[in-house]
């Protein structure tokens, strides 16, 4: 009497499934995709994606197709491309179950073979790990003293160095950004003025960030390219990864063996790898996994800090020039609030309402990463009625929903106004990119945005306070006139 049990039991889960199967399947077909272009067989839309602007050509796309969430095809891998704010907020952080995760960067993660940036990493235990020891050594009772690394970076390295030579501001800003990730990270003693270990880190991860965009590199477009072998035509791509990976390794641990050293003879600084050690491995792993893994995030904190400072600073240099009653107005502010007879101070930064919205607005006008690094979805879902397959990548488009005219009318102008109420304080009615959109979205957002935003608030504040920005002369006395041109790059400056 057994068998015939098991056996009715059996034809019952099996008529359960296909009954769920077919369900699912009548589902799907009754639901549809968001709004997309018309997709070729096999390649769909590979072939009409620019490879360069992509930020611009999606917010067209969008508007064309007349849908803030839309829907294209590169062989066969779904990309939803979203423009609107509150769309990624409920998908990406309301969501954030489904959507945290990220799609397989194949130049970076697979070719190279460096998978341990914390914002590229799929969503799992590694990244977890990551995150929780570099939130521990970014917590409150560590921002004074990181606090003072970045004063003593600004006025005894970036005011100097503009003061002695006002025409190299390129290179004053990257020393002074990249002097200060390293000197927090590693304790580093950092040369003033062009210091080598920061030129060969930015150059390092310049290639890195090139790695990772599909215009660069065919391999990101077309996966199964990472198997040819390196003497087959086209395999370019090879020798140009165990370069960069050669570097990241150097970049990896040098600094971290001079700390090493350091430590042992008890002459190290007070820094992010040594806090770490000293503090110890409250994780499931060994010892030598944990000390790899605080090597890992020492070279995650050098790009996150570089990457998400550097551009906004630049980016004030350049609308100075071009918004003089900008600059007229904050500097105004800045002597009012500070005074005349000391240097602006964190402390000063509450007082410092228009300077928030140069801030606020520095983020809007020329967004740090235009088009948001892709989150990857970990399971289907459903969104207004629009199907979203699983394992789709999902793109934030930053540029489109900080250029919205809805939002932000005059989208082309730099206009801090446009965050004042009519009562004199902040407005509350609109994206702030200062805590939106700029540093990510839902459990994606940089740990270290907080850092980065009180680093370009003191760095203006200061900037402001001693000096004028002013445009060059041409050989007549007069300023030369010059419209901004942005790099078409995932990061712009």
């Amino acid at each position: 009497m057994l068998f015939p049990v098991r056996t009715r039991d059996l034809v019952v889960l099996l008529t359960c499934f296909l009954v769920h199967l077919a369900f699912r399947n009548k589902r799907k077909r009754l639901l549809r995709l968001p709004p997309g272009p018309v997709r070729w067989p096999i390649i769909g839309n590979a072939l009409m994606v620019p490879a360069t602007y992509v930020h611009k050509f999606y917010k067209k796309l969008s508007e064309d197709l007349g849908s803030k969430i839309i829907y294209l095809e590169c062989l066969k891998q779904p990309i939803i491309v979203i423009s609107d704010f509150n769309i990624a907020r409920e998908l990406l952080e309301k969501r954030s179950a489904l959507y945290s995760s990220r799609p397989p960067f194949t130049m970076t993660n697979e070719v190279i073979g460096f998978n341990c940036l914390l914002s590229m990493m799929p969503y799992g235990d590694r990244w977890r790990l990551h995150r929780r020891i570099l939130i521990q050594n970014l917590s409150e009772k560590n921002i004074p003293e990181i606090r003072e690394k970045v004063l003593d970076f600004i006025r005894k390295g970036l005011l100097s160095n503009v003061l002695q030579n006002p025409d190299n501001i390129r290179e004053h800003l990257a020393n002074t950004i990249g002097g200060f990730s390293l000197s927090m990270t590693y304790g580093t003693p950092v040369q003033r003025q062009r210091d080598p270990l920061v030129h060969f880190a930015e150059e390092v991860f310049n290639n890195l960030l090139g790695a990772g965009a599909p215009s660069k590199y065919m391999v990101n477009v077309i996966a199964p390219l990472k198997y040819i072998p390196e003497w087959f035509p086209g395999s370019g791509f090879k020798k140009e990864a165990k370069k960069i990976r050669s570097q990241l390794d150097h970049l990896m641990e040098e600094p971290f063996r001079e700390t090493m050293g350091k430590m042992d003879q008890g002459t190290a600084i007070p820094c992010f790898v040594t806090q770490a050690l000293e503090r110890g491995d409250s994780t499931d792993l060994d010892h030598e996994q944990y000390v790899q893994c605080i090597k890992e995030i020492g070279v995650e904190i050098f790009s996150a800090l570089f990457e998400t400072t550097f551009v906004p600073l630049m980016t004030f240099f350049l609308v100075m020039q071009k918004y003089p009653e900008v600059q007229r107005k904050a500097q105004e502010e800045v002597d009012f609030v500070v005074g005349y007879d000391r240097l602006p101070d964190f402390s000063d930064i509450p007082h410092l309402k228009f300077i928030s919205c140069v801030v606020k607005e520095l983020f809007r006008w020329n967004p740090i990463v235009p088009i948001g690094v892709p989150h990857a979805t970990t399971e289907e879902d459903v969104y207004m009625g629009y199907y979203i397959p699983k394992g789709s990548i999902v793109v934030p488009n930053s540029y489109a929903m900080l250029q919205d005219e809805q939002t932000f009318p005059e989208p082309e102008k730099f206009m801090p106004e446009r965050f004042i109420a009519s009562d004199g304080g902040l407005r509350d009615d609109i994206i702030d990119p200062e805590f939106f959109v700029t540093f990510g979205f839902g459990r994606r957002i940089c740990p270290g945005a907080s850092i980065a935003r009180s680093t370009i608030y003191i760095t203006i504040a200061s900037l402001l306070h001693l000096f004028n920005v002013s445009p060059a002369l041409d050989a007549e006395g007069k300023p030369v006139d010059f419209q901004p041109k942005f790099r078409p790059s995932s990061v712009t400056s």
